[in-house]
């Protein structure tokens, strides 16, 4: 009995620390005062204000092109480098390399594919069979007249249907666009379609090659770069697929006396960055890559850069005492024939490749039409 007592006793005087400890009779921030009493304990000290954010990451990005460093086409591109620089407050800088000083342009596709470069500016003709769909708008007289209406139809061709989107998977688009319709810069004039016939003519791969076979030409595809001496040299008799953008950055005026504006074709161009660099990007860096792609670069930075560049070479050419000319209806209309066998062949190939080439077409005619006067 005296154990369970005693056990009681010690029971009870542990309890009653336990609540005078509760009570704060003791406190390990507070000191005893002289007469007996505690000090209350100080206020706790005020958290740190927070460390200033952190500058944010910056980012500095290659981008190929194996254009004139003179032309419309660096222009552009060194627009779009300003333009992205300063709207990530200079987080952003594009380093432009022009006149295919990274590689040539059969390569550019590849290099920004497997992160060489993380931009490049070049034409899908140059890695011929990888965009199939995409030659539709290089097509013979498709009915484009200036840059602006075939660069607004190709580019709402790929945003807004499922054409050539695929083909372009393997990198992060920024644009597709069209340069100048192509005139036949040539040493003597073409009166007929049947001129056209033995001419050694240098012209792009894909349809307008079909075109200038059937046009009675032996077409010869030849860099950019060695136009201007392949006519000097008279390697070739003509050359079309360039532009009228071309024609005054690579300076063929010098070499070139006759220009028959005959609108055959439009190249197709690419802008295309590096997957991974894109996505590496925080989100408020991509949104100012996407504001300069698609609309946003045709809207804020091509502009009228291409139709000044072609009112400003017929200036040239009438003043070195050139000529640019046109066929007769009856002549043109045989060569429009020439580019409708093309079409035809171009589309069985497509159909073969598992795409509706009439949908396609009829699609890209409309686009065309519909950006008359864009």
């Amino acid at each position: 009995m005296k154990k369970r007592y005693f056990t009681l006793v010690l029971a009870l005087a542990f309890a009653a620390m336990l609540v005078l400890s509760a009570c704060g009779g003791t406190s390990s921030g507070g000191g005893t005062s002289s007469g007996g009493g505690t000090t209350p304990a100080p206020a706790p000290a005020p958290a740190p204000a927070p460390a200033p954010a952190a500058p944010g990451e910056s980012f500095e990005f290659n981008l190929q092109s194996h254009d004139s460093p003179t032309g419309s086409t660096a222009a552009f591109l060194d627009e779009f480098a300003e333009a992205v620089n300063r709207d990530s407050d200079g987080r952003i800088t594009i380093h432009n390399f022009h006149g295919g000083s990274l590689g040539p342009g059969t390569e550019s596709y590849n290099m920004v594919v497997n992160g060489t470069v993380d931009f490049a500016w070049g034409l899908p003709a140059q890695t011929p069979g990888l965009f199939p769909n995409t030659e539709v708008i290089s097509l013979p007289f498709m009915g484009v007249q200036e840059q602006r209406q075939g660069a607004y139809a190709f580019w709402e061709l790929y945003d807004t249907t499922d054409f050539l989107k695929s083909e372009w998977e393997n990198v992060h688009m920024i644009l597709l666009f069209s340069d100048c319709d192509a005139p036949l810069t040539s040493n003597k004039k073409i009166n007929a379609a049947a001129d056209i016939r033995g001419m050694n003519l240098r012209v792009n791969g894909g349809p307008p090659t079909e075109w200038a076979t059937l046009a009675g030409a032996n077409p010869m595809t030849i860099p950019i770069g060695e136009v201007y001496t392949s006519l000097e040299r008279g390697v070739v008799d003509g050359v079309t697929s360039t532009g009228w953008n071309v024609v005054d950055s690579f300076r063929l005026y010098e070499q070139g006396k006759f220009f028959l504006d005959y609108h055959i074709h439009i190249n197709p161009y690419f802008v295309i960055m590096n997957k991974d660099s894109y996505n590496k990007l925080p989100d408020d860096l991509k949104a100012v890559i996407d504001k300069y792609s698609g609309l946003g670069a045709l809207d804020n930075i091509m502009g009228d850069k291409w139709t000044d560049v072609k009112t400003g070479v017929f200036k040239t050419i009438n003043d070195l005492g050139k000529e640019i000319y046109s066929l007769p209806d009856a002549e043109q209309a045989i060569l429009n024939e020439y580019g409708v066998q093309a079409r035809e062949k171009w589309m069985a190939n497509i159909d073969s490749l598992g795409t509706d080439a009439d949908a396609l077409v009829s699609k890209t005619i409309e686009l065309i039409a519909k950006n008359k006067g864009k």
